[in-house]
């Protein structure tokens, strides 16, 4: 039976969104199974208790109609990873009534046992119970809306602006599609009529609030034609970098960044960007990235393997070989790797000497979101003893990197 259409963060998903998995949620995912329990054993382990708390603030249905986990399941199952040695509390918040009566089948039938609260309404409405619950342990925040999140005051002072210890870290569903959208309307809109329609404000107001004012106006100006997508893509990309800088200014945090793309030749669709404190958690990510994103290029050249298309001047597969993480990371690995040695070739040049952690998206270019430690790695073990005084071994990401 297909799915209605339901209210998630103020739009409307399309009736097949809860269906199946695409290959842009096959990204988002492989860092939901493998980020969270990376967070949870190194921030819980110094924290009174071993506390953790993982907020889900746009829910969802918890699965997908074909079965495979949703958001709130792979939160819950890093719970369930970690808690022999972690006390992780769960906070799973839903405003569409119909997802939340799902939502709540689907974590009482396959959520573990871990502690959990469930939450009809609003994440700015339950946020005051998040953060008093969190109190004395470290936060993951995951906020994946359809079209605009939590409000930036409300985002940048209520979670950003929690004490520096335990640690706070929020991953950020950046909606490029619907700022896109959103921006390009209200500019065409202004445009044909000097005001804007109640409607249209309304529109405004929500942007206003989701980025910190009316600032991204001035960039939707570029837009010359109301059907120009590719060209409103660009703005909202931009303006989710100017986003980035207006909620780190003045504060000990920074972002990694991930543009999401159904496949690599399409717009973007989202941005995924991890603001944390620690060089260590962006290092982590990054390598989670990396993980992830092979698992959607798997994805999405099986999709079009199965329907017999092929991408570009063609596969690196045989017609009747569907590819693997496994053989994608070894037909692609050396080239990852040559890369990575140029970017720390260049940042040496220009630094003299550098930790690797505090330089992640400069150190993996290109390959974020594709190529992991080990590729970073094989490059420092290349230049050791010639380039380099590191030698790749142990957690070579924690020291420095110069020459000898």
């Amino acid at each position: 039976m297909a799915l209605l259409p339901v209210a998630r963060g103020g739009l409307m998903a399309g009736a097949d969104f809860f269906a199946s998995k695409k290959a842009a949620a096959v990204f988002k995912h492989g860092i939901l199974s493998r980020y969270p329990v990376v967070f949870a054993s190194k921030t819980g382990k110094s924290v009174e208790g071993n506390r953790v708390v993982f907020l889900d603030g746009y829910a969802g249905r918890g699965e997908y109609g074909d079965g495979q986990p949703g958001s709130p399941l792979l939160l819950s199952r890093c719970a369930e990873f970690v808690k022999g040695y972690r006390n992780v509390l769960g906070f799973f918040v839903e405003q569409s009534q119909d997802n939340f009566a799902n939502l709540e089948r689907v974590l009482d039938e396959k959520g573990g046992d871990a502690e959990r609260f469930v939450r009809h309404g609003s994440v700015d409405e339950h946020l005051p119970e998040v953060l008093r619950r969190a109190q004395g342990a470290s936060l993951f925040a995951f906020l994946d809306p359809f079209g605009p999140a939590l409000d930036f005051d409300l985002l940048k002072a209520a979670l950003l602006g929690r004490p520096a210890w335990p640690p706070t870290e929020v991953l950020l569903h950046f909606s490029v599609l619907s700022v896109a959208r959103m921006g390009r309307a209200v500019h065409a809109a202004r445009s044909k009529r000097g005001e804007l329609s109640p409607a249209d404000q309304k529109t405004a107001d929500r942007l206003d609030r989701f980025l910190g004012g009316d600032w991204w106006q001035e960039h939707f100006a570029g837009v010359r034609d109301e059907g120009d997508e590719q060209r409103a893509t660009e703005i909202a990309l931009e303006v989710c970098d100017t986003y980035e800088k207006l909620l780190t200014t003045g504060t000990r945090y920074r972002a990694v960044k991930m543009p999401v793309r159904p496949r690599p030749d399409l717009l973007p669709k989202y941005v995924l960007a991890l603001f944390t404190a620690s060089s260590e958690g962006a290092w982590h990510f990054a390598d989670s990235l990396g993980k992830a994103g092979v698992e959607w290029s798997v994805a999405w050249q099986t999709d079009l393997l199965r329907k017999g298309e092929r991408y570009g001047q063609g596969s690196l597969f045989g017609d009747d070989e569907l590819p693997t993480p496994e053989s994608h990371s070894r037909s692609h690995g050396p080239e990852w790797t040559r890369i990575i040695t140029g970017n720390l070739e260049r940042l040496l040049d220009q630094l003299g000497s550098f930790c690797p952690a505090d330089y992640v998206p400069e150190v993996f270019g290109t390959t974020l979101g594709q190529a992991g430690t080990p590729h970073v790695r094989a490059a420092v073990k290349l230049l050791s003893g010639t380039s380099v005084a590191n030698t790749g071994k142990g957690d070579f990401w924690k020291e420095q990197l110069r020459r000898p």
